[in-house]
Formats: C-alpha cells, structure tokens, sequence
C-alpha cells in the first residue's frame, strides 16, 4: 500500500444518506466521474476499523456534542487483501483535521495500552488535548467499514457500506461524502442523485448510549 497522504487534506462539502436500492447508481456515478483511488483500483472496497478515543468521563464526546471547541482523536486500520494492514492516528477540530501514519507495533501498543495516543500528537492538539481538561485516553469504541473511493488531485467522493461497531450497533444505509480542495461542479454530479443530506458525526453516534 502507498503511504497515506497526511497534509492537504481535502474538506467536507456535503455527506448523504445512500439507501440499499441507490447502491448501485451511486457506484456508477462515482466511476464515471473520478478514478478508483491507488489502495483499491479493482474497486473491490477496503476495510476500514476506526477506534475512537476518549476518557473515561467522556470529555472529548461532550466537546463534540456541544459544537464549540472540540477534539476528535482516532486510531484507523486501512486493510486491503493481500497486503500488509496500514495505521494512522488522526485527529479532528472545528477548524482542522490532522493525521500521521504510524508503525503496526506501535499502533498495537496504543491499542492495547502500552503505548499513550496523546504523545503521537503534534504540540497545538495536545495543547488542545489539555484545554478541554481530558483525563487518560482509553479505547471507546471501534466502528468498521468497507469504503469504495474514487479520487484525483482535487476531488474525492467515497462510499461506505456495512458500517457497523462494537456496541452492536449499525447503520441501515450507506453514507456518500464529497471531499474537495477547493468549489467543483462535481458537486452538482452528485446532488443530482437526489439523495437525502446528512448531518453525521460517527463519534457521536457510535458512542451514543
């Protein structure tokens, strides 16, 4: 697998509600817009696993929750069949969205508590980190995925179905999201399937009691 892109990232313009029947025209959208992204050029879909970090009193989520100064911290696993699984920690503010690839044994230890997300941190988010007063970072919950994207310099479009955690908890439709650097009548591409928008945070929802 190529190593993961970890600056420029590209922003959110619009996430929808893909239903089960609109799967297929969807995909069909995708790849005659924009290529299969380099992880997945058969478009056969890659695994994602997500871990979500916080404390124990939940500190992070209910910055989240509140929509004013928050922090997002994550633990991703990129699979792709026949080679070796990718990590990055990556974290997200109301104005920013950061991420760093890391090796597998270290990916472990922070799964497993050995090692301390915070540290992998770069120093303004874990200033961040300590502003909203959060105590030791503990695993709250993993969300899964498989992903098909569809992406060039500008833009990229990517679909995630089966998206479920490990709170028995699942989404009964898919999630579209359109990411670009920059205004593109790719857009309209996609608001002309007519799908429903969707405010979505995984985090929040994944860890909703």
């Amino acid at each position: 697998m190529q190593p993961l892109p970890t600056a420029d990232l590209r922003s959110n313009q619009g996430t929808w509600i893909v239903p089960t029947h609109r799967v297929p025209v969807v995909t069909a959208v995708m790849l005659d817009s924009l290529p299969a992204e380099a992880y997945d050029r058969a478009f056969l879909g890659q695994r994602l696993r997500t871990v979500y970090f916080d404390d124990t009193d939940y500190t992070l989520r209910k910055a989240r929750a509140a929509k004013g100064r928050y922090l997002t911290l994550r633990l991703r696993c990129y699979e792709s069949p026949g080679k070796p699984d990718v990590y990055a920690v990556s974290a997200k503010t109301e104005r920013e969205k950061w991420r760093v690839e890391i090796a597998p044994a270290l990916a472990h230890g922070i799964l497993g508590g050995a090692s301390d997300l915070a540290g992998q941190l770069p120093a303004h988010l874990a200033a961040r980190l300590s502003e909203l007063g959060a105590g030791a970072l503990v695993p709250v919950v993993r969300v899964g995925c498989t992903r098909f994207a569809v992406e060039d310099d500008a833009d990229r479009i990517t679909l995630d179905l089966g998206v479920d955690t490990d709170r028995h908890a699942s989404l009964p439709f898919g999630v579209l999201e359109f990411k670009s650097r920059r205004p593109d009548p790719m857009y309209d591409r996609i608001t002309a399937l007519r799908l429903a928008p969707l405010k979505f945070s995984k985090f929040l929802w994944a860890t909703e009691v």
